[in-house]
């Protein structure tokens, strides 16, 4: 009986495979950077051949040059340096309660299990499912035009608010935004903005700003609205609302999501695994001790 071509990718989706895999690549990744080299003792440090070739090569991609001898042999003496400080400082326990060294060995271990145990060829029905449930992701944002008069409660205090209202009332009947030229105070901020996306639009003035814009229609004086700078008079003479990015358009990002989410889901999975060998324990902290002078 003939094995179906599936069976291979079957085998490559059994959770024991992943984990053998697993296994290896540490066992592999932590003997080539353990502190010992290979065939060496706790007392004997070996700079192996393959490594002295490596800081060489290393050498001429960096300089476009291969090292001297008194170059290489500097290499090799800064290996041997760093390998015994790190044998001294285990031996000490610097290591220990180390955030710095927690930290850097848990990205290690991280890198090395991150690729694994998930499937980077996702097929177009994977991706258009994922697409289809995040689709505020792969939206081209809303653009806006509009000019604005800004009227500050920094410089005109509680009288602020009366006089924007007072000043769109004189500007119900103008027929442009030009009427407003000698209104309002003066600020670093342009006073009008062609095509400007509500991304920036949004870091500029605020979220809340751009929300009131767009529910504006265009063609006419309407405010005042709110920002981090003020109250504004604003005068939108276009806008154009965010619309949903074609599939095709989008389908690399939408991957490169999917991938992500995948690897994020497949490391917390191998963390989980992990995490049911150990029994955790949270101290509660000690209690303050008492003051002096507290009693007698």
């Amino acid at each position: 009986m003939a094995i179906g071509p599936s069976l291979p990718k079957r085998l490559l989706r059994e959770p024991l495979l992943h984990f053998l895999i697993l296994g290896a690549l540490i066992f592999g990744f932590l003997s080539e950077t353990g502190p010992a080299e290979t065939g060496a003792s706790d007392g004997q440090i070996v700079i192996s051949g393959p490594e002295v070739e490596r800081m060489a090569v290393a050498w001429a991609q960096r300089w476009q040059r291969p090292p001297s001898e008194a170059e290489l042999a500097g290499m090799i003496h800064e290996a041997v340096r760093e390998q015994v400080l790190y044998r001294e400082a285990l031996a000490l326990g610097l290591d220990r309660d180390d955030v710095v060294v927690r930290r850097h060995l848990r990205q290690k271990y991280e890198f090395v299990t991150q690729d694994l145990a998930y499937d980077t060829s996702p097929d177009d029905a994977t991706l258009r499912a994922y697409y289809d449930l995040r689709a505020d992701r792969y939206v081209q944002p809303a653009r806006l035009s509009f000019r604005h008069i800004l009227f500050s409660p920094t410089r005109r205090g509680p009288s602020a608010k009366a006089d924007a209202m007072q000043a769109l009332a004189d500007l119900q009947r103008a027929k442009g935004p030009q009427a407003a030229d000698m209104l309002g105070d003066a600020t670093s901020l342009p006073s009008g903005f062609e095509d400007l996306g509500a991304q920036e639009a949004e870091a500029m003035f605020g979220p809340e700003f751009v929300a009131a814009l767009l529910d504006l229609e265009p063609g006419r004086w309407a405010g005042p609205i709110a920002s981090g700078y003020g109250l504004h008079l604003v005068w939108l003479s276009d806008k154009t609302l965010g619309t949903r990015r074609p599939f095709a358009e989008v389908r690399q990002q939408v991957k490169d999501d999917w991938i992500y989410h995948q690897r994020t889901v497949a490391n917390e999975a191998v963390y989980r695994t992990l995490l049911e060998r150990y029994e955790v324990v949270v101290e509660p902290p000690e209690a303050p001790s008492a003051g002096a002078g507290g009693g007698s």
